[in-house]
């Protein structure tokens, strides 16, 4: 087990690399620069925007633009934005953690809400409070989560005269007046995923009750609860594990576009600020910061198969 983390955790470099440098190629491939995005109304001349894309290395062939770009990103500075006039690491730091912040409460909580919820729709199957389970959740899932957080501050503005705040403080500066601030965007992320995840643990349920393991397991008297939660549920929880590698790129995904609803300064900003600007290093900065994180989360999902079913080994 221990030589496969190792090579698991040696690949990660190699996979971040290879997604940046495709994303860096593809990102020379859209018409437009930085310089072009300045003169947006016109009113420059042509030598003082050659003169300014000289100076940004802008005019340097592509392999000489790529290989300055991949010796930054090998010291770690990821890069250094044009925007900003700044390494790419600091500005991303602070962003990072609020996104991640965001979608890490999000996904803890959608399975907390998504795990009770999709046992008993499925021990209840057909009655009532299933029904309304089910169709609770079809109501959210077709709602873009974007919606969701404009009637939600609909709402709180309305009825608790709350708004989006306009001065954000970290997690690492000020622990509660963040986790404030993040009750209501993860909410409007739980509210979607968990959703998803209901209906996902429902089928998985239901599927596991018509095995013979579990005809065998009420023969010997075990009770009903005992069945599911000590058989039933952590072999259903196996596919649902698969789904949370998933997941967590759709929340963080969710999460970038929840953060420019309720106004929080994550990477949802950084990114539409270096799209419309064309601030190419900071976006391929984003996408190495993403890529790290998502190569971490699915080691960790495949050790986790090994906690939960015995018989998978790595070797």
């Amino acid at each position: 087990m221990y030589r496969y983390i190792l090579i698991r955790v040696l690949l990660i470099p190699v996979t971040v690399i290879s997604a940046g440098s495709i994303a860096f190629f593809l990102l020379q491939l859209v018409p437009g620069d930085y310089v072009n995005t300045l003169n947006s109304e016109g009113g420059a001349s042509f030598k003082s925007m050659k003169v300014l894309r000289e100076d940004l290395g802008l005019t340097e062939p592509i392999i000489v633009q790529y290989v300055k770009w991949l010796k930054e990103i090998l010291s770690g500075s990821l890069g250094y934005s044009i925007l900003e006039d700044k390494y790419v690491l600091p500005l991303l730091s602070d962003k990072l953690e609020t996104t991640l912040t965001l979608s890490i409460l999000s996904l803890i909580f959608s399975l907390l809400v998504a795990i009770p919820l999709g046992t008993i729709s499925a021990m209840k199957r057909g009655s009532k409070t299933d029904e309304i389970i089910r169709v609770l959740t079809a109501i959210t899932i077709a709602t873009p989560p974007f919606w969701i957080g404009l009637l939600i501050i609909n709402l709180t503005s309305t009825q608790l005269n709350w708004v989006p705040p306009l001065f954000y403080r970290p997690l690492h500066i000020d622990p509660l007046t963040n986790l404030t601030f993040m009750v209501f965007p993860v909410l409007t992320i739980v509210l979607t995923t968990s959703s998803i995840l209901i209906r996902l643990l429902r089928s998985m349920i239901l599927e596991e009750l018509s095995r013979d393991y579990v005809r065998t397991a009420y023969a010997k008297g075990l009770t009903s609860h005992s069945v599911i939660l000590i058989h039933v549920i952590r072999n259903a929880s196996i596919p649902i594990i698969t789904m949370c590698g998933f997941f967590f790129s759709a929340v963080l995904g969710g999460a970038v576009v929840v953060e420019q609803v309720f106004n929080l300064p994550g990477l949802g900003s950084a990114i539409v600020v270096a799209i419309l600007s064309r601030d190419t290093p900071m976006l391929l900065g984003i996408i190495i910061g993403l890529s790290v994180i998502m190569c971490i989360w699915i080691l960790i999902i495949d050790l986790l198969y090994m906690l939960i079913d015995p018989r998978i080994k790595y070797s």
